[in-house]
């Protein structure tokens, strides 16, 4: 079945079956199951690959494996993760599978032979085929060793994979994945105890998919594939599978619009048996066998892109009621009811015979079989009468002739019993000699037709010559028509035997045109009823294996069908008395399957043994590998779709011939030629041994393996009996599950419409089941809407999902609550501006339900404004409450009449709930993160507890890393300088709106046409950009020098389309002639179309606008310093703190509650602090870009060091090092923003330093910092930190802390035999590396601000140093020139004392005996020295 047809079809015949989950939360899943195939098959190739296209096994390796993990992450199963591989399939599979292979093999020989005559140089290494993903091959026996590695790993360090059980079936497990998975399902649901809820995701979006989960009859079951697109295809698209959208099929939703599609059934006295909508769904499966699947060809003139399917319906709803029962039983055809089926829908034939023939002449006869066939020979000018006709045409005749020899005017009388159609000849005759006729009555009250000559003829009157002459020309025209008549042609035939004739000639027809297809398609026409008989009864037999297969197994190992075709729709009849009693046989072994399905262009992939049997002409087989095959349309549209014309291969001389090499294989390729079974894998946490590597020297042996590996047993059904339908206690509708979306959150109804929905970005052709919201007068109004404000409410219908309302509005006016006072709604009127706006708004919503979602909301008369549920946050107290926010670029706007109060089914995952004891929360052993200033984000054990606070053991550096990835952004920066749009315009010598129209879309008419002739560097309305050319900064748009570039370029092609710009910017509505001569500007336009294309201007990297993004060069300069950085990260030490709170302490399952909310910029140093994903915990690394998804904020992180999983981030780092990951998963270490302070001590803060009139620069009014700057280099020189015992003390000064604190619940207390002394710090809040300002002297003679006496060396705060000049410092605010103003200054006036100019008093603290330091700029030599304070207890001393 055309995997693309059909669930295009089902997607625009029901538009809200699937969610796009990048902007939706996913629900909850307890199983998780990848049909590998499709996995395997894009991680090693892609269509579109050259035949130059080359990767090493062992990138194919990773990719799947990063694939299965970012799959896993992504659904986070509950209790199983299914991974199922193809095996041996049934024979009824290999027809497809050989023909899928025969072709794949020919069309990449034909590439490459294209490739060579083009003089295309080829590489070196072998091309990947694609065929080697097959049962048996060597690579198929590679990959099961690598992913029992790959899993090993995963549940021996990740979290996540620990609590579910994890199930391997390989290749060498005979049954195609899906089934495999499918056997699991249908033996557990018939266990007792069965959860009737149970929340199925299976990935991949095959038709069979679809089919397999319906008829699961588990309505919490969902299908996970990427996102589908039809049309062209962006050339841009980021490679990370951070960036892949993906879609989630609810068939939950699906099962509700198949209620829809068959509610006609459902009415009263519609059926003359109980409605049962499984049973409908079974047979809605039945059905779908029809247009094809993966065991037997599509029935002729069956095809979904020409609504077969919406034609079975039809069929199936008069057909039913007749039926008195369903035709599929529990996966058991019921004959009788199947031929009911088939001859309704066998009308189809004549269809499609009719419309072939339409334009033959004796079917324009066969059209007018409705018509009297005297009437259709009268039209051809031919007079016909029968027999009877005939006598009383001479009767006339009689009277006629009479007359004109006696003039008798007497009228003629005819009987009274004629026939109608003798009373129309007569009619018609007395016409043709204009005879007046007229009905008259006679003595018995019978009417008859009487004839007279008209009143002219029978005037006895002398006529002159001309009169005379006319009444001779009157006789001869009487003559005329009587001779006409004479020799008319006479048919005895009546008008239901000529149509029986023309019924006899049709049905001649249509059986030759049958037989046509018979004999093209089989070399034997149906008068060989014996063939007949044999393919119609196979075809039957092959609708019960599917159907078995299905719902309870494989029927049959070795069954196949052994036809390229089917039979015609009005034939399948002949075949019902087929044999459905099955041998259910063996399966192939794995090289058996492969001979019979590989082509010997593939031979490489079989065993050198069995080479010779595929290409000597002397192999006893040869003739099942033809080199050369027909390829059929068969009324098909697309070349993949044709019909594959390859002998079928016979079992038993196969077998044979390969029994007579088996003694040559080796003794791996007999390992790999027998069946293997099903594994699970276990976490074991007392187990520890090591797992070597899969891949020596790429991968490395796992140290510490805690994972068993057992054989996966299928539950067992001993005395049990395959259960086919709902188990009691489904939650269903409304009801659902959290996640499951249903249309029945609130009243509809549906019906089928030519809606011209969009689903795929073009309007569908077919009918759509739109459904119309009810009783939405009373829902949509403001007063309604009021009612909401402040309230939890479900948007997003039928994908509910959780929000609170901010705001509601309508045309006129906004409703807020109020800060304080009484709830009482306060209107804010709207401008003209924005009841413009409000109207579009409106607008949009109304159109993205009818044209997106088939849905009629009504109008919009009122909106409510939400913050969406962000998630849980986690409090410092433990406990965990929701949490609502704006999450930027979801939507926040929603028709109130759309709004659900209330669901049935609460989401588990975001529950409130208090906190637990710390006892219980972090108990001794556990591991967590440190958010305390001492040792930010450094690893920590709990090693007991006091007090409610934890004692733990952190493990610090012993010394700071140097900030080498905020140095290298700047770098980039200064590298890839961006210039303001005016600057630009300048450069150009273009007026500013001239440069804004061209750099955006700028449409031009030709030829009837609006064509987009703009560069298309900045989106504004949709707020994106186009990566490394433009961005948009608080001061508007700027580009850079390849924009610049680009922009020369375009001037310098086409000057004059440019200079009709530039002299008129402020024009709109351009034509090509405003450019160009009328003679030349459709050609000019041609031109720049075509130019744009080349410069592929249209496929940029369209980016959101606060996406960035460091360019590989930049990205190896960050791994440098990192790889020099590596030593140091090492050099470590543990150090033991008491009494640390709950609030100090990250738990790594906590990470999404509370690093929400953290900013980074690129070049932040980040630490991974998740217990689960691709990423090793504790890794470190650096942000080299970042962009927001429509629910997250993504970051590429290139790490210090390799790991499985990392990738190259699109080419721009090392193999292995990189990643994209949430700002969830990360703790950012540079800019601190979680760290955790005691209460205590942010009361003990000293109160800002007194700003002078520039206090902008330093920070908000309130005192509160703003947003630092970027850091610079790290400085040299011999000045040092000024706290001791700081984690980043030495040249440059290293992060300090934020406040004067370490937590917030009282500070930490430090083992003794330590004698570590937490830095507190006084003065300024500082930045990154702390506010050191430079030199030993206090500034104007006066000492440090903040020193006590009595503090120790560690105390010391704020220390100026003393290089002057207005700079600003690491921290982000800028410092006046504090230096001594005698610095440098002769001093010939002994009496000279310097003053305070700036006009404001010294705070009081300060000491105003202390001596200032000596003059001179750079290092004074008063105050303190070094490291901060005096050394000892000692006070300063002054100078």
């Amino acid at each position: 079945m055309g995997v693309p047809k059909f669930f295009r079809w089902m997607s625009e015949r029901y538009p809200a079956i699937s969610q796009l989950i990048a902007e939706n939360r996913i629900p909850e899943f307890d199983c998780l199951y990848l049909d590998m195939n499709g996995i395997i098959h894009n991680c090693t190739h892609n269509d579109s690959d050259g035949p130059t296209t080359r990767m090493t096994e062992e990138k194919m390796f990773i990719a799947i494996f990063n694939y299965i993990e970012h799959l896993f992450g992504k659904i986070k199963p509950k209790q199983l993760f299914f991974m199922a591989i193809d095996g041996v399939a049934p024979r009824a599979k290999m027809n497809q599978q050989r023909a899928r292979r025969f072709r794949t093999a020919l069309d990449a020989e034909k590439a490459r032979d294209k490739a060579i005559r083009e003089g295309v140089e080829m590489p070196k290494e072998a091309p990947f085929d694609s065929n080697c993903i097959t049962p048996g091959t060597e690579f198929m026996a590679k990959l099961t060793q690598q992913l029992k590695y790959f899993i090993s790993k995963k549940v021996s360090e990740d979290l996540d994979w620990q609590g579910v059980e994890i199930v391997l079936s390989g290749h060498e497990v005979p049954g195609e994945g899906e089934h495999k998975v499918m056997e699991y399902i249908r033996q557990a649901k018939a266990q007792d105890g069965y959860d009737p809820n149970r929340r199925h995701c299976l990935y991949g979006l095959d038709a069979d998919l679809i089919m397999l989960g319906l008829l699961s009859h588990d309505p919490h079951f969902s299908l996970l594939r990427e996102e589908v697109t039809f049309g062209r295809q962006s050339k841009s698209k980021s490679k990370e599978l951070e960036h892949q959208n993906f879609y989630l099929m609810h068939l939950c939703i699906v099962r509700e619009y198949l209620e829809l599609e068959f509610q006609e059934l459902e009415e009263p006295g519609a059926l003359s048996f109980p409605f049962d909508m499984e049973r409908v769904i079974d047979d809605f499966i039945l059905m779908a066998f029809f247009v094809g699947n993966d065991f037997l060809p599509n029935l002729p003139h069956l095809h979904i892109n020409e609504g077969a399917l919406a034609l079975m319906f039809n069929v199936y709803k008069t057909v039913l009621p007749k039926a008195k029962g369903y035709i599929n039983e529990g996966g058991v055809v019921n004959m009788e009811r199947l031929a009911l089926l088939l001859d309704e829908l066998s009308h189809v034939e004549y269809r499609h015979f009719e419309s072939e023939n339409a334009d033959a002449a004796w079917f324009k006869g066969k059209r007018l079989e409705k018509e009297d066939v005297m009437e259709r020979t009268k039209k051809r000018g031919t007079i016909v009468m029968t027999t009877g006709q005939q006598q009383v045409f001479s009767k006339i005749k009689s009277f006629v002739g009479s007359y004109l020899e006696t003039k008798e005017t007497a009228p003629y009388d005819l009987p009274a019993t004629l026939k109608a159609a003798d009373r129309k000849f007569v009619q018609d005759l007395a016409d043709s000699l204009h005879l007046q006729w007229k009905t008259v009555q006679n003595d018995d009250g019978d009417r008859h037709l009487q004839l007279t000559f008209p009143p002219k003829l029978v005037e006895d009157e002398e006529d002159d010559d001309g009169e005379q002459y006319e009444d001779d020309e009157a006789k001869r025209a009487i003559v005329r028509v009587i001779q006409k008549y004479e020799n008319a042609k006479v048919v005895d035939i009546s008008p239901e035997e000529a149509q029986s004739a023309m019924d006899k000639k049709y049905e001649e027809k249509f059986d030759s045109w049958k037989n046509e297809y018979y004999t093209s398609k089989f070399g034997w026409d149906r008068t060989n009823e014996e063939e007949l008989r044999k393919l119609t009864e196979n075809y039957v037999q092959g609708l019960q294996w599917v159907l078995y297969y299905y719902y309870r197994g494989v029927a049959s190992w070795p069954w196949f069908y052994g036809y390229h075709y089917s039979p015609m729709i009005s034939d399948v009849k002949k075949g019902l008395k087929a044999d459905i009693n099955f041998k259910l046989g063996q399966p192939f072994k794995p090289y058996q399957q492969l001979m019979g399905v590989l082509p010997d262009r593939s031979k490489t992939i079989v065993p050198l043994a069995y080479h010779d049997l595929m290409t000597n002409e002397a192999s006893p087989i040869i003739d099942f590998y033809p080199r050369d095959f027909e390829l059929d349309m068969n009324g098909k549209k697309m070349e993949w779709e044709a019909v594959v014309k390859i002998p079928f291969i016979e079992e038993d001389r196969l077998l044979s011939a390969m029994a007579t090499k088996e003694h040559l294989l080796s003794e791996d390729e007999k390992a790999r030629n027998s069946y293997g079974v099903t594994l699970k894998f276990t976490y074991a946490p007392d187990l520890d041994f090591i797992y070597p590597s899969s891949l020596p020297g790429l991968f490395p042996d796992l140290p510490h393996c805690r994972c068993i590996e057992n054989i996966f047993e299928l539950p067992t059904m001993d005395g049990l009996e395959v259960f086919v339908g709902l188990v009691d206690g489904v939650k269903l509708g409304s009801a659902s599950l959290a996640g499951f979306p249903s249309l029945k959150t609130l009243p509809f109804y549906g019906g089928l419409d030519f809606a011209g929905v969009s689903v795929f970005q073009q309007d569908s052709r077919n009918e759509s089941m739109i459904i119309t919201l009810l009783e939405t007068e009373p829902r949509t109004t403001v007063t309604y809407a009021q009612q909401k404000l402040g309230k939890a409410v479900h948007v997003g219908y039928p994908f509910l999902q959780e929000a609170k309302v901010v705001k509601v509005s309508d045309e006129l006016f906004d409703y807020v609550l109020p800060e304080s006072g009484p709830p009482v709604p306060v209107a804010i009127p709207h401008g003209p501006r924005e009841i413009s706006d409000w109207k579009k708004m409106a607008d949009r919503i109304e159109t993205t339900y009818s044209k997106r979602l088939g849905m009629i909301t009504g109008q919009v008369e009122s909106l409510v404004h939400v913050e969406m549920l962000k998630g849980l946050q986690k409090t410092d107290e433990g406990a965990t409450i929701k949490e609502y926010a704006q999450i930027p670029g979801l939507q926040v706007e929603y028709a109130t009449q759309t709004i659900v109060d209330e669901v049935i089914s609460q989401d588990p995952r975001f529950l409130e709930q208090e906190a637990l004891p710390i006892e219980q929360e972090f108990p001794e052993g556990s591991r967590a993160f440190y958010l305390g200033d001492y040792a930010y984000g450094r690893p920590l054990q709990v090693t007991g507890h006091i007090d409610n606070r934890a004692a733990i053991i952190v493990s610090k550096l012993r010394k700071p890393e140097p900030d080498f990835g905020r140095e290298a952004a700047m770098r980039a920066e200064r590298l890839t300088p961006y210039s303001p749009s005016f600057v630009v315009a300048r450069q150009l010598h273009m007026p500013p709106l001239a440069l804004s129209k061209i750099t955006a879309s700028f449409k031009v008419n030709s030829s009837g046409l609006s064509l987009n002739l703009g560069l298309n560097l900045k989106f504004e309305a949709k707020k994106l950009k186009v990566l490394g050319y433009s961005r948009k900064s608080d001061h508007g748009w700027e580009y850079s020098q390849k924009a610049v570039g680009l922009l020369a370029q375009y001037m310098v092609k086409f000057p004059e389309f440019f200079a009709g710009i530039i002299n008129n910017p402020q024009g709109d509505g351009w034509e090509d002639t405003d450019f160009y001569p009328a003679e030349i500007a459709k050609q000019k336009v041609k031109e720049i179309g075509a130019w744009l294309k080349e410069m592929e201007s249209k496929s940029f990297e369209k980016v959101p606008l606060d996406a960035e993004q460091l360019d590989s060069d930049a990205v190896k300069l960050i791994e440098k310093a990192a790889d020099a950085n590596f030593q140091l990260t090492q050099d470590t030490e543990h150090k033991k703190i008491g009494k640390v709170p709950r609030a100090a302490l990250l738990k790594p399952s906590d990470a999404e509650h509370r690093l929400g909310n953290q900013k980074f910029t690129i070049g932040d140093r980040i630490v991974y602090v998740q217990d689960s994903g691709r990423v090793p915990i504790g890794s470190w690394g650096t942000v080299v870009g970042k962009t927001r998804t429509s629910r997250t904020v993504l970051l590429d992180i290139v790490f210090d060091t390799s790991f499985m999983s990392g990738t190259t981030l699109g080419d721009r780092c090392s193999p292995f090092r990189g990643s994209t990951v949430p700002t969830t998963a990360v703790l950012n270490l540079t800019d601190r923003q979680v760290i955790s302070y005691s209460t205590t001590g942010q009361a003990k803060r000293p109160p800002p330093a007194s700003q002078p009139l520039t206090a902008r620069t330093y920070g908000a009014p309130n005192g509160n910092q703003l947003v630092p700057a970027g850091a610079p280099p790290p400085l040299r020189g011999s000045y040092r930190g000024v706290i001791s015992g700081s984690p980043r003390g030495g040249r440059g000064g290293g992060p300090a802390p934020r406040g004067s604190a370490l937590f917030p619940n009282g500070a930490p207390q430090v083992e003794q035999s330590q004698q570590q002394q937490l830095p507190i710090h006084g003065g300024p809040p500082r930045g990154r590396g702390g506010f050191v300002p430079r030199g030993r002297g206090q500034p104007n003679g006066f000492p440090n601000q903040n020193h006590n006496p009595n503090h120790s060396r560690g105390d010391a705060g704020f220390v100026p140093r003393g290089r002057g000049g207005h700079k600003a410092n690491r921290g982000g605010f800028t410092v006046t020139d504090m230096d001594d103003p005698t610095g440098g200054v002769v001093q010939n006036n002994s009496n000279f004392r310097p003053q305070n100019y700036s006009g404001v008093a010294p705070p009081p603290s300060l000491d105003p005996n202390a001596t200032r330091g000596p003059r001179g700029r750079g290092r004074g030599r008063g105050g303190f020295r070094g490291r901060g304070g005096p050394r000892g207890d000692a006070a300063p001393q002054a100078q």
